[in-house]
């Protein structure tokens, strides 16, 4: 640990800080192009005017492999001419080689053949050939590479379907950037017609390509806006589009239609491009013009409401004499066409009747058909699709219900079926009392519902009992289930026959997100049928879907096997399974071996399996190549920072071998993922039409917030420094977008400097920063911008867009304030506590006590602004909440006080208590009173069934050890859903391990049973960890490996355990490391000594930071330390820290900072800020894996 004692010595000369070592290792030789038959050579000399291109290792490695006789090779050496060559043949000739083709030579190349090798997905990420094969098409051709794309794209008279394209966003981007440029003295009337060529390829019409439209003086008009918003054609479209492109697409038009922008007919063109309407512009318009809206369908084709626009459009309707009122109100939205026409606002027709139950069933029927029809989106394309139902869509659901079901044991099927899309609201005791036979015929609707948990238990025991099922389930009754087999009780799925289970995969498959790992590893092992190479390649798919729960022992064995199988460069058998990283690992290994050279296509033949690449991979890619593999690599898959600092360091040394300065082409082509590790120096001082460019890739980039905080401020210096405003100046609304998420990484006086203009998107970028704790100025700093954004006003006047701007960090504001707000606006923002990350930041709290997100005051303001329930101290009596009150408050529902959880009926707590359970950040007493409410309504300990067990969640972290000793434990997966919550004490693991086990022999539990007793394995002692069996402990020591509960006497047992089971910790691969996972914080210092330079960095970080701190700094020298990835420096503890010697430390802080960092690296005084965030996210990460 660096103490101030030792700054002071260091101040004054006296002790010399030591430097941090950096490994010492010479540079590996890069691949070089081999030798080239001399008649090809000579024969290209005249299509190339030299033999330049033949310096490109895969251009001589792809003319080596094509035969003698092959149309390639005839027309390089000039017996045929390259138009002469097959669109399937041209189009695996490398970019490298066609770029250097002659003039003469390139015109001869044909439309179509142009058109099939852009549309091979390997050639897609050669953005930097693409970019010089593109300069020189002559422009007429270039036309008609895009009229054929786009005839090929578009399904003929559907102009609102999807195009067909079959090019990525990125190269979509860069042909609708090239077009645009190239039509850059286009006039208004005619650019038009010039973007209707590339009007297949939505994607392309990215921020930035549509501010060069708006930046172009003559095109920032209304007929180049208006075929911007027709080239997104129907919804379908729109929803291709990136939600920045959404919005920039709306602001186009808005500010193409100046003073106009408000009046009907130019707000009639926007639909479904409504993205950056505000409430306030809603606010803004008569209530004649949003009747006018109404009756020409604008609410019907839109995606999503503004935040806070509803309540809006509710006012102004209600307040206008055009419109019914009392009961005409009711007959006027019982025609469903007026329902309709309302599109998403349709959720204010309750508040408007005051009861839906007041309207005809069909009304409300097509009232949820159209705030259902509304997310047309596939899920992830907006944020309207990632929703599920809102209070308002679930309260007519239950509505629904309520008319149709007046006694669920007395419903039919064809009143189910009848309410499909509804169905999910059913409460607990109804499902308990529908009839077998109504379950029976309704058993699709209900299996499309997204029921979870015992619900989804109880429907399938409803199922097997009217369906007659007295034993195991066929594949035929397992498919009728469709996504309840999620939920098939292990033991059920161990009664299939083997056979059946395999000939349901593809059910098991789907609902496989849905399944606990017990399940998905019964599945596995019964799916498994003879040799498993061979099932690998069967066209049955009766494993693949499940391969990442196959041991890797089984991997192992089957080593010679597998390398025999991808020796000939043939990796299809393995390149789309799903696997875990240290499957990877083991196949990307047997892949690589014998490899002098690593392609772009290899790699992407290689498939999921390049995850195992390391660094050391690197070495086998030429520089010439270097671009297009590392952009394969990052997109097929995520590696650790010192893969991507390898490539950020690759592309430097190869900029600088050529003395070029970075370029648009340079920018286009590095990889999102590379580039914040990219010196920032370097991208500080690129040209200044590309600063705002390099800084807003930086921040987009996924990986950005996987760096250390000290890069994150550099990079947000570089992007304050590009906009002229690094110490000083006003941020306004421009400013703060190019900066994007850079703002995270800002120093807290940036955040004074952002002006009123600024404010709205400063606080929404702030909002992707990852959770960790804020220092009290940088809160104060929030609420400052928060008041700039809203000109000081008062609590009373906040609307829900001023609301939903601040967001998740709303809890920066004072107690007072938010009590201040209105409940109508507060009502629509249980969101906001659904967007908890609870799980971090309870780990949070536990690391710091002081952390500061204290979330008390907003989720008690959620409460009563959604129960109405009154916030006042002086209410003397709780108020006695239902089951759906409780549902609807979310994550909120934490804060519940004792009271109010004590004063819930028997019945709604009983409906309730899996949902309760489900939630995490109840405090000790309110676990405690929930605990007691199940014995004193439900049962005793001794008396709850499996199913009433298996509803108990974390609550069952207050059990004593005398309760847990009474509980019937022989439901696996009743044990696993209480097992997977931390929180549990040593004794309460034993008490609970030892009713598991009963009177049976620890070598008799299987693996799938060691993965569902999950942290209740902390009860073993060492003795009975020698007792595992050693092939279930082999079969499931990935799913072990993920626990933090043991002790470490325990950890040095499930280490012996792995010894005897797959031998000395010398003999194991890197992939073995991974695999074991914790338990390698077992390893004696010994063996940590003797670890090689392939295992060190395959210690997880979670196995790190649970090495005692001696056996970490005895066991690993300071050149095994240079080794470690940041994840893994990272991970080290403080007590491990303050152990390391002086050389070992600084070994540690190289690895976390690297070396372009470490000099400015904050001194550690006990766990960082960034390393307290880190580990806060790998504990998150361990908890959701239980």
């Amino acid at each position: 640990m660096r103490s101030a004692v030792l700054f002071v010595l260091l101040a004054a000369g006296l002790v010399r800080q030591a430097q941090p070592q950096r490994p010492t290792r010479q540079i590996p030789a890069r691949p070089t192009a081999p030798s080239i038959d001399p008649d090809v050579t000579s024969g290209i000399t005249a299509a190339f005017g030299d033999t330049s291109a033949l310096e490109h290792s895969s251009v001589a490695k792809f003319i080596n492999s094509q035969a003698a006789d092959s149309s390639i090779i005839q027309a390089l050496k000039g017996d045929i001419e390259l138009d002469a060559i097959s669109t399937n043949d041209f189009k695996m000739i490398p970019g490298n080689l066609l770029t250097k083709l002659t003039d003469s030579e390139f015109e001869k190349i044909t439309s179509d053949q142009i058109v099939a090798w852009v549309l091979r997905k390997n050639n897609q990420f050669d953005l930097e050939q693409l970019d010089v094969l593109s300069v020189r098409v002559e422009q007429a051709k270039f036309v008609e590479v895009l009229t054929k794309m786009k005839d090929a794209a578009e399904p003929a008279g559907d102009p609102d379907a999807r195009p067909t394209i079959g090019l990525s966003a990125d190269v979509q981007a860069f042909l609708v950037r090239k077009w645009v440029e190239a039509n850059v003295n286009v006039t208004c009337d005619d650019m038009p017609a010039s973007l209707e060529k590339v009007s297949f390829m939505p994607r392309g019409m990215t921020p930035a390509n549509l501010k060069k439209l708006r930046e172009n003086s003559e095109q920032n008009c209304e007929p180049v806006a208006e075929k911007v918003l027709e080239m997104g054609g129907g919804r379908k479209r729109y929803c291709m589009m990136s939600a920045e492109a959404r919005v920039e697409a709306c602001a186009f038009a808005r500010e193409a239609a100046g003073d106009q922008k408000d009046t009907k007919d130019n707000l009639l063109k926007l639909p479904p491009f409504t993205d950056c309407l505000t409430a306030q512009d809603l606010e803004g318009a008569s209530a004649d013009l949003i009747i006018d809206l109404y009756d020409n369908d604008f609410f019907k084709d839109i995606d999503e409401m503004p935040p806070g626009g509803n309540p809006i459009i509710r006012t102004k309707l209600e307040g206008s004499d055009r419109m019914p009122q009392g009961a005409d109100l009711i007959t006027f939205f019982n025609n469903v066409t007026r329902v309709e026409k309302l599109g998403p606002a349709a959720v204010i027709i309750g508040d408007m009747i005051g009861d839906l139950s007041q309207l005809e069933v069909r009304a409300m029927k097509k009232m949820k058909q159209t705030i259902s029809g509304s997310r047309v989106c596939n899920q992830g394309e907006t944020e309207a699709s990632q929703q599920g139902p809102s209070k308002e869509e679930k309260e007519l659901d239950r509505k629904l219900l309520a008319a149709e079901i007046s006694d669920p044991a007395s419903v039919s099927a064809a009143t189910l079926q009848s309410l499909a899309g509804s169905l999910s609201e059913l409460q607990p005791d109804e499902i308990e009392n529908l009839s077998e036979e109504a379950v029976v015929g309704a058993i699709t609707e209900l299996a499309g519902e997204g029921f979870t948990g015992a619900d989804a238990r109880a429907l399938i025991d409803k199922y097997k009992s009217g369906a007659a099922v007295s034993g195991a389930l066929s594949a035929a009754q397992l498919s009728a289930l469709g996504s309840l087999a999620g939920k098939l009780p292990t033991a059920d799925i161990d009664q299939m026959s083997d056979a059946d289970v395999r000939s349901s995969i593809s059910t098991f498959a789907s609902a496989k997100s849905e399944m606990s790992p017990q399940q998905i590893k019964k599945i596995t092992k019964k799916a498994r049928n003879g040799n498993l190479l061979d099932q690998l390649a069967s066209a049955s798919d009766e494993i693949d879907s499940f391969f990442d729960a196959v041991p890797l022992k089984d991997l192992e064995d089957n080593g010679d096997g597998i390398a025999a199988d991808v020796a000939n460069g043939d990796y299809s058998k393995y390149s789309d399974l799903p696997m875990t990283d240290a499957q990877a690992a083991l196949l990307f290994g047997k892949m690589e071996e014998g490899l002098s050279e690593l392609d772009r296509d290899t790699v992407i033949s290689m498939g999921n399996a390049v995850a195992g690449a390391t660094p050391a991979t690197l070495d086998k890619v030429s520089n010439d190549n270097f671009r297009e593999v590392i952009n394969a690599l990052s997109d097929q898959a995520d590696f650790d920072s010192k893969m991507y600092r390898k490539m950020a360091k690759r592309l430097k040394e190869i900029r600088d071998s050529s003395s070029a300065e970075l370029s648009q082409t340079d920018l286009d082509t590095i990889p999102a993922d590379v580039i914040p590790d990219m010196s920032t120096d370097d991208l500080g001082n690129v040209a200044a039409a590309l600063c705002e460019g390099v800084a807003q890739k930086v921040a987009s980039s996924e990986r950005l917030f996987e760096t250390q905080e000290i890069r994150q401020q550099k990079h947000a210096t570089n992007a304050l420094r590009c906009l002229g405003k690094e110490t000083s100046g006003d941020l306004g609304e421009s400013d703060v977008a190019t900066m994007g998420n850079l703002i995270c990484g800002a120093e807290d006086a940036v955040l004074d400097r952002v002006d009123a203009s600024g404010a709205r998107t400063a606080l929404e970028n702030l909002q992707n920063c990852p959770t960790k704790c804020l220092s009290e100025d940088r809160k104060t700093k929030i609420q400052e911008l928060f008041e700039t954004y809203t000109a000081n006003a008062d609590a009373s006047s906040m609307d829900a867009e001023a609301l939903s701007t601040i967001g998740l960090y709303a809890y920066v504001l004072s107690d007072d304030f938010i009590s201040g707000i209105p409940n109508d606006v507060f009502s629509q923002a249980v969101s906001l506590a659904d967007s908890v990350d609870v799980v971090a930041e309870e780990q949070l709290a536990v690391q710091d006590s002081g952390c500061g997100i204290d979330r008390t005051a907003m989720f008690n303001k959620i409460k009563e602004a959604t129960t109405g329930s009154s916030g006042s101290r002086r209410r003397r009596q709780a108020t006695v909440y239902t089951c759906t009150q409780v549902q609807n408050l979310g994550n909120a529902a934490v804060s519940l006080t004792t009271a109010e959880l004590s004063a819930m009926t028997s019945a709604e707590f009983t409906n309730c208590l899996e949902f309760l359970g489900g939630l995490t950040g109840w405090s000790t007493a309110q676990l405690e009173l929930m605990r007691d409410r199940v014995f004193s309504d439900i049962a005793a300990a001794g008396s709850l069934t499996t199913d009433q067990i298996f509803k108990l969640g974390k609550i069952a972290t207050a059990f004593t050890t005398t309760h847990l000793s009474a509980l019937d434990l022989s439901d696996i997966d009743a044990v696993y859903n209480i097992a997977q919550h931390s929180g549990y004490s040593a004794a309460q693991a034993e008490a609970a391990f030892t009713r598991y086990l009963g009177s049976t022999a620890v070598s008799a539990i299987s693996s799938e049973h060691l993965v569902g007793l999950s942290n209740f394995l902390g009860g073993m002692t060492t003795a009975q960890i020698a007792q595992i069996d050693s092939t279930a402990f082999t079969d499931s020591v990935a799913n072990i490996g993920n626990l933090t509960v043991f002790s470490t006497d325990q950890f040095t047992a499930l280490k012996e355990k792995a010894v005897s089971a797959s031998g000395a910790t010398s003999s194991w691969s890197a992939a073995t490391v991974t695999n074991v996972g914790t338990v390698a914080a077992g390893l004696t210092e010994a063996e940590l000594t003797a670890l090689t330079d392939a295992q060190v960095p395959a210690i997880t970080p979670g196995a790190i930071a649970l090495i005692p701190g001696s056996t970490l700094a005895n066991g690993l020298s300071t050149a095994q330390l240079n080794l470690l990835s940041m994840e893994q420096a990272q991970a080290v503890t403080n007590d491990q820290y303050s152990a390391l010697s002086t050389d070992q430390k600084a070994a540690v802080d190289l690895a976390q900072y690297g070396p372009d960092d470490v000099a400015d690296a904050p001194p550690r005084s006990g766990v960082s800020a960034v390393h307290a965030c880190v580990m806060l996210v790998f504990s998150a990460v361990l908890i959701r894996l239980l």
